[in-house]
């Protein structure tokens, strides 16, 4: 699911609100003469996520009375601000649903609540290792996942263009490769329909990284730095760049500008490779269920390994006078039963493994076939990495790459110094 924003700032102020506030046991929450509490919930406005939220509050107070659950729905950079200020002034929700990458620094900076040793070891047992690597440090959980969030491993594809063009889906790399140039669409120089389409703000990096794990190589070194200067960081950026240059499959207009997935269901592209979230995105934004998503090919004869982020779940704050209850809450929706509802009513990849596993998810959800087949290849991207600052300088040097301003090698050490050298600041 889309929701990641630079955390610089958010580091810088949650190190000042310690600095300043320390850490205060006071809360949002309260409870009333009766005993009634109060559960204080932020959330953001994505209108899948909201119906679910709504679902989980209505039936959880049906079957706990003495649980009052208070949720307010600010617009997505509304609610990292907030949140970033409530925590700064010692007033924080008691619980909060937010993006993995955003928990590190709140954890580090202990304002967060631990979930129980017990329950910890019940999340790290039936959770998958990518959806809980943000909200993990070292043995302790700091919050629980609601989604496996990944990139990688399926294609949107249009099924009349496949048709229209006489070709099948493809099977390999080889075929990727011949049925996009089939599919490409030009008026003169220009590119009318792309045949394959990568070039996006998450993409270009995810890609990369998924060709150079398949390759058995890797991205980081063993002290967290970031890696391009390797023999399969060269191949894979070589090869992406050959899909602007010389299969001439996509080109570089719109990015930065107008979303991969929009491209898609507007029909300037036959195959887009991006997270099965966009099967919503069609669903909801564009009213139309005439596309596929279908198993992207690995780049070599290995399995389609790749690297993910952790998505969407819940935090409990530290400073909550209702820690247990909060919890309670949360763990309520981590559960099968919720857990399945919320995957399929915002059409996200289940973080919870029972739930990925069960045959009549699928069934409710079809389209989800190829992220569901390759979740035990992915793993998490890694500690420590600012994924927002990096997809920046990956995307601005691969544009002077594919317009051969600087080389391969160049380009990828340009990103690997300026990466390094952010991690080495905050560490």
């Amino acid at each position: 699911m889309k929701g990641k924003k630079p955390y610089i700032l958010l580091s810088l102020l949650l190190c000042i609100s310690v600095i300043l506030f320390g850490c205060s046991t006071g809360s949002s929450g309260s409870s009333d003469d009766s005993g009634k509490v109060t559960l204080e919930w932020w959330s953001h406005d994505n209108p899948s996520f909201v119906a679910a939220n709504k679902k989980f509050i209505a039936d959880y107070e049906k079957e706990n009375p003495n649980i009052k659950i208070k949720l307010q729905i600010f617009p997505y950079d509304a609610m990292m601000q907030k949140l970033k200020a409530a925590y700064a002034g010692k007033n924080p929700p008691d619980l909060a649903q937010v993006f993995g990458s955003w928990v590190p620094e709140y954890a580090k900076n202990g304002l967060l609540s631990e979930v129980s040793p017990v329950d910890s070891e019940w999340v790290k047992d039936n959770f998958y290792e990518p959806s809980l690597g943000s909200y993990s440090i070292g043995d302790k959980v700091f919050g629980i996942p609601h989604e496996y969030n990944l990139e990688n491993g399926g294609i949107l594809a249009h099924p009349k263009m496949f048709e229209k063009a006489n070709v099948e889906y493809p099977e390999n790399w080889e075929q990727l490769l011949d049925v996009a140039q089939k599919l490409t669409i030009r008026d003169g120089d220009k590119i009318k329909v792309k045949g394959f389409e990568f070039v996006s703000s998450d993409n270009v990096m995810f890609t990369l990284f998924s060709m150079i794990l398949q390759q058995n190589g890797t991205y980081l070194t063993d002290d967290g730095h970031l890696d391009l200067s390797s023999p399969e960081a060269i191949t894979a950026m070589t090869e992406l760049k050959k899909f602007v240059t010389d299969y001439k499959i996509t080109d570089l207009l719109g990015f930065g500008e107008t979303e991969s997935q929009d491209m898609f269901f507007k029909k300037q592209a036959a195959m887009v490779i991006r997270g099965p979230w966009t099967i919503g995105v069609g669903r909801d934004n564009y009213k139309t269920d005439d596309f596929d998503y279908i198993p992207m090919p690995s780049f070599t004869d290995n399995p389609p390994y790749f690297a993910a982020e952790s998505g969407w779940g819940e935090i409990v704050a530290g400073q909550s006078k209702h820690q247990q209850e909060a919890w309670d809450f949360v763990k309520y929706m981590a559960e099968s039963d919720q857990a399945k509802f919320f995957n399929l009513t915002t059409l996200s990849v289940p973080a919870n493994k029972s739930v990925a596993e069960d045959p009549s998810f699928l069934e409710e959800a079809p389209l989800m076939k190829a992220s569901l087949d390759v979740l035990q290849y992915g793993q998490f991207i890694g500690e420590g990495i600012d994924t927002d600052y990096l997809k920046k300088q990956l995307n601005d040097n691969f544009q002077l790459i594919a317009t051969e301003k600087l080389s391969v090698e160049e380009g990828l050490k340009k990103t690997e110094e300026a990466v390094n050298k952010m991690i080495d600041k905050q560490k």
